[in-house]
Order: structure tokens, then C-alpha cells, then sequence
């Protein structure tokens, strides 16, 4: 997504499980473009078009530090289903 001619916001969609679900990840607005409500306009541009291709239902990743985003996809209408645990390689 685009303001001003500046990249301020992707989003990764992808339709998945025989057509059903979209499947959104990789959501990032860039900080002095948060709480404009982009993400949702991002995430609903996403829902659109996965509709149109008989998606029904949708599902996210989301790290469980980032409280913002978490908030934002409760007020969604998303819900914990699982986690995962990351681990990283020590050097």
C-alpha cells in the first residue's frame, strides 16, 4: 500500500485448503505510518480478493510479542488457535 508514492504497508495473502481459507502473514505497516488504520485496510483489500476466488474463512500468523498487532486482529475477530515456538540457532 502506497501513500504519497511511499511503500508504507504490505501484506502477504495466499488462498489455501482447497479454495477455503486465505491465509494472511507477513502484515508490516512502517512505523510512522501506524494507527491510521492501514493494516485493516490492507487486511480487508486481502479479504476481498480472496473472496472472489470462494474463500470463506481466514487464518493469520502473528508474533505473540507484537502486542499491537495481536489487539488489532482480536478487535478482527481472530482468535489464538495455536502457537508455535521459535527457535533460533545459537552462533
Amino acid at each position: 500500500m502506497y501513500l504519497d508514492g511511499v511503500l508504507v504497508a504490505v501484506g502477504r495473502g495466499t488462498v489455501t485448503g482447497q479454495g477455503r481459507w486465505l491465509g494472511l502473514c507477513l502484515v508490516e505497516v512502517l512505523p510512522a505510518a501506524r494507527r491510521q488504520g492501514l493494516a485493516v485496510r490492507l487486511i480487508r483489500a486481502l479479504a476481498d480478493w480472496a473472496a472472489e476466488t470462494g474463500a470463506t474463512d481466514a487464518f493469520l500468523q502473528v508474533e505473540q510479542s507484537n502486542a499491537g498487532a495481536v489487539a488489532l486482529y482480536r478487535k478482527l475477530g481472530f482468535t489464538t488457535h495455536h502457537t508455535y515456538l521459535t527457535r533460533i540457532a545459537p552462533q
